[in-house]
């Protein structure tokens, strides 16, 4: 495995110690991941980039407790992770089975605080329904259902519910695979923003080298059959960054072209 320029100067947020998963039995059984160890820091941003087969979502589906790794451990804040949890929030690709479509926009936001407020739960659900809406620009089609929206403002909707949890950890499968070039460029730096502006820890999976390199602080690479670490390569170039700008610089063209070196042979 290849590590480059992989110093964590913050305490770990999440630790993930020789993580292994199999599905099946006998001669169908199939290692998914293997041996897998990495630490993500606090305010991290990581996103995790490999071959489709190498594991991607079913370690993140491990990060949020929703499978059980079959040796190791996570541990998230250095306790061991047991099941789901409101400190992790999950936004997966597929926007539109996502969201309930018996619920307007603002009913959707505030099933991630339902269940989270005693007291005067109401007025308190309201407020920050309205103000996560005006923060993704969604304020003006509170009352809208999904199907009225398109597919960018439903993944904004599916990203405002999870914000809603306050989540330490926020895990995103693939969320912007689906939407055009233009919208998926306004959510990348949206997310970016809210992330550094909220301190949230991110862990981003997708396919694309460009998006992963523009969204991370370090980007490591997956390897398939079975699922692992081939590299670390940490993301040297400073924020915000700009979509154009960025993707000229040849700091950004020169890790491009290391990572796609790096999977070609898988």
């Amino acid at each position: 495995m290849t590590r480059v320029q992989t110093v964590q100067t913050q305490p770990a947020a999440v630790s993930v110690c020789g993580v292994s998963l199999a599905y099946g039995t006998g001669v169908q059984r199939r290692t998914i991941l293997a041996q897998m160890s990495f630490e993500v820091a606090a305010g991290e941003f990581l996103c995790l980039v490999g071959p489709s087969g190498c594991g991607k979502t079913t370690l993140l589906r491990v990060l949020a407790g929703l499978a059980r790794p079959d040796a190791g451990q996570v541990l998230v804040d250095g306790v061991a992770i047991s099941g789901p949890s409101r400190d992790r929030a999950i936004v997966f690709q597929d926007y539109s089975r996502a969201l309930l479509p018996w619920r307007t926009v603002a009913g959707n936001v505030a099933l991630g605080l339902e269940g989270a407020h005693g007291g005067d739960a109401a007025r308190a659900i309201e407020a920050r329904v309205a103000e996560l809406l005006q923060t993704m620009s969604l304020a003006h089609v509170a009352r809208h259902y999904p199907r009225q929206l398109s597919g960018g403002m439903q993944q904004r909707v599916q990203i405002a519910r999870c914000l809603a949890q306050a989540p330490r950890l926020l895990l995103m499968d693939e969320p912007f695979g689906a939407l055009d070039a233009l919208t998926r460029q306004s959510l990348q730096d949206e997310v970016a923003r809210l992330a550094r502006a909220e301190g949230k820890t991110v862990v981003f999976i997708t396919h694309d080298l460009e998006e992963a390199i523009y969204l991370g602080d370090r980007v490591i690479a997956l390897a398939a059959n079975p699922g692992r670490i081939e590299a670390e390569v940490a993301v040297e170039i400073p924020r915000p960054r700009h979509q154009l700008e960025t993707r000229e610089d040849a700091r950004f063209l020169a890790l491009r072209h290391q990572l796609f070196g790096l999977l070609a042979g898988h």
